[in-house]
């Protein structure tokens, strides 16, 4: 699926939802205890399987009679002679968070995908929360779940992946109570099974964004 990463990410850059370097995806098969990555300052329009940062996912449960909670941390492994000269996004807390347990893909894959589409980032700034315009659309609300806006936080920032977990309603398994959140100022963030069915989440919502926007009717 690396490939269909790279494919999906030059099609973002032709839709200007990123610039060159922007945006970041990852993936976790769910029988594996790592993911992959995309690299950060690598043109996302020439992007390659072979760039792709390979995380580990470290996992130790918590001391205390009982206990089922657990100590996670994460660890950059090697995966080819490019991308160990490479970096990963500076987003890996956000993609982190959202990979180390699976929650209801855990017995598949769990692709995330964060960009920056104009139309969705517009409405943001004008005041639209994105979860409220989502429920007058049924193309949009029938296969698409949309969180309430994470405001304004530090991208590349722990606070940035928190607040996106939280409105994402990330529980500790791993379950996510939504299919896409918008982060004001900074783009979206959506999940699913594979690259474009998150694709097709933020592909949906952009497009109600522009409808919205262009009615005027938002205040």
């Amino acid at each position: 699926m690396l490939e269909t990463i790279c494919d999906i990410m030059t099609d973002a850059y032709k839709r200007n939802w990123i610039t060159s370097r922007d945006g970041n995806v990852s993936i976790r098969h769910h029988d594996r205890d790592h993911f992959y990555i995309t690299p950060s300052g690598v043109r996302k329009q020439t992007l390659q399987p072979d760039q792709f940062k390979k995380i580990k996912i470290e996992k130790s449960l918590k001391s205390g009679y009982g206990s089922l909670d657990y100590w996670y941390s994460w660890e950059d492994m090697p995966y080819t002679d490019i991308s160990a000269n490479l970096k990963p996004s500076g987003e890996l807390p956000l993609h982190f968070g959202l990979q180390k347990e699976m929650g209801q893909h855990n017995n598949d894959v769990r692709v995330v995908v964060h960009v920056h589409p104009t139309y969705c980032i517009a409405a943001m700034h004008a005041g639209i929360d994105l979860s409220t315009i989502s429920n007058a659309f049924p193309e949009l609300n029938r296969y698409t779940r949309v969180a309430p806006n994470v405001g304004d936080v530090p991208p590349i920032s722990q606070e940035l992946a928190d607040q996106s977990h939280k409105m994402l309603q990330l529980d500790k398994d791993g379950n996510v109570a939504y299919d896409i959140v918008g982060i004001k100022g900074h783009g979206v963030v959506a999940i699913d099974t594979s690259p474009w069915r998150a694709y097709e989440h933020i592909e949906r919502l952009e497009h109600i964004c522009k409808i919205v926007l262009a009615s005027g009717n938002y205040k």
